[in-house]
Parts: C-alpha cells; structure tokens; sequence
C-alpha cells in the first residue's frame, strides 16, 4: 500500500513538471531605445538593440499602434508620448517611453528695449532643460540672450534675434515666423522654412522660435512656440506679456503641449 501511494505522488509530480516545462514564461526586458530627429526635424527616428526572445516591436503614439520586427522605426507625425515594447507571442516588455512634449513656460514680461529702467527685462532666453527666463540687457546676461523685445526699430515691438546686436559672446543666428494661427494649443509643427530674425508681433499672436547658431538646420538645433497674451503701452514703453514653449529634443519641431 506504502508502494502504491509512493508511485502515484512521483507520476503526478512528473505530469505537472510536464505540463509547466510546455508553457515556459518569456521575461522579455523594455527596448533601451535612442532618438533622433530627421527630415529637417519633421520626423523621429527610434533606434534600439534587439531584446532577447522578442520575435517584434510595438510601438504605439498618440493615435497609433505600429509593429516592426526590426530595430528602428520613423515616427512621422508629432505624436507627445511614443511607447516601445518588446513582443514575444502573447508576451510584452515593459514600455519604454519617449517624452515629446514641450517644456513650458506660463508667463513671462518682457520691456521693449526702449525701457529706461535697467531692472525691467527685455531679453528672453532658454536653458538646455527648456526653462524659458526674463532677462534684463546687463552685460553679463547679453551671451545668455536667444531673442529680444525690440520697440526701437520694430514698431510698434517685436522680436529680434539676440545676435543681431552683436554682443560679446552672443553669436546666436535664431529666427522667427508668424504661425498663421491664434490656437497656441493646437500649434503641434513648426514649419521648415520661412523664418526671420527679425518681426513685428501683435496681441494673441502665436509665433514659432528656432534657435539655432548656424544658418542651416541641425539635431542641436531647437524649436520653440510664443503666444502674446496681452501687449500694453506703460509710460511710453511696450510690455509684453507672453508664454513660450520650448522642445528638448535636438532638431525636432513638434511643439506638443
């Protein structure tokens, strides 16, 4: 009876060691995935290693979910948030997620450049995390300058390309365009040509900044949007009140809240 029990339990082990050796789980890691911008930055390129065990990839944007069984995939149309998973069968990787959207910035006041109060700032500027800052036209602010409020030789006010002014250390060749709307939200491209580096703005304008230090597009390039919320005479002197957004990755000119 000892025997009969002993050899039950041992052929019931070995049909459930069977049984889970046939359906073996696939641990598949996230895709460590690398951007790039092409297409003069209308599009992005995704680049990853093959993960092992995956047979594809999925990748999904804001609005659509693609597959490939290769290693890199062009996203062509701005999407905010793009997500790469490995596939296996029924089986996904975690997610890795690419962030598109911009960095912005709610409010900011800007003097023409007429301004007599040397406290009032007049310069806008960025920082490679997207931050967007007033800045007064102080010696020591004048390298850091992408665009100033020009109410001296725009009129009524614009904006011109900090190098223009030839300061020391400012070399910078940014540039401007009217976007032809008024919906700052619904602004989602900027255009490829077409740009200034001097212009005239007008109250709820919304305009597209490219920063820039040489005269042709590259990846270190970066793309921006301003909307002109309220533009007032004080004294004699325009103050313009306005909110910038700015795109962290080089070259690419999705401009995605």
């Amino acid at each position: 009876m000892l025997r009969r029990s002993t050899l039950v339990v041992a052929l019931a082990a070995m049909v459930l060691f069977v049984g889970t050796g046939c359906d073996t789980m696939v641990t598949l890691t996230k895709p460590n995935v690398a951007t790039e911008a092409i297409n003069t930055g209308g599009a992005l390129r995704l680049t990853w290693t093959a993960v092992t065990d995956a047979s594809s990839y999925e990748i999904k944007t804001d609005d659509s979910t693609y597959t490939t069984t290769g290693t890199s995939f062009d996203v062509t149309k701005p999407s905010g948030t793009i997500e790469v998973r490995a596939v296996a069968g029924d089986d996904k990787s975690d997610p890795t997620i690419i962030n598109c959207k911009v960095v912005e910035t709610s409010s900011l006041v800007l003097y023409g450049r007429s301004d007599p109060d040397p406290n009032h700032a007049s310069g806008l500027a960025f920082t490679g995390s997207g931050a967007a800052s007033a800045m007064s036209l102080s010696d020591a602010n004048k390298p850091s300058i992408d665009f100033v409020c020009e109410d001296v030789t725009i009129t009524p006010v614009g904006f011109a390309n900090a190098g223009d002014y030839l300061w020391p250390g400012n070399a910078k060749v940014n540039t401007l365009m009217d976007a032809g709307v008024t919906d700052y939200d619904a602004f989602k491209l900027a255009a490829a040509s077409g740009y200034i580096s001097q212009l005239a703005i007008a109250n709820n304008g919304v305009y597209a900044l490219w920063l820039s230090t040489s005269q042709t597009w590259t990846t270190s390039d970066h793309f921006c949007k301003a909307k002109i919320i309220s533009i007032e005479d004080v004294s004699g002197v325009k103050k313009v009140t306005l909110k910038v957004a700015y795109q962290k990755i080089g070259g690419l000119r999705w401009l995605i809240n």
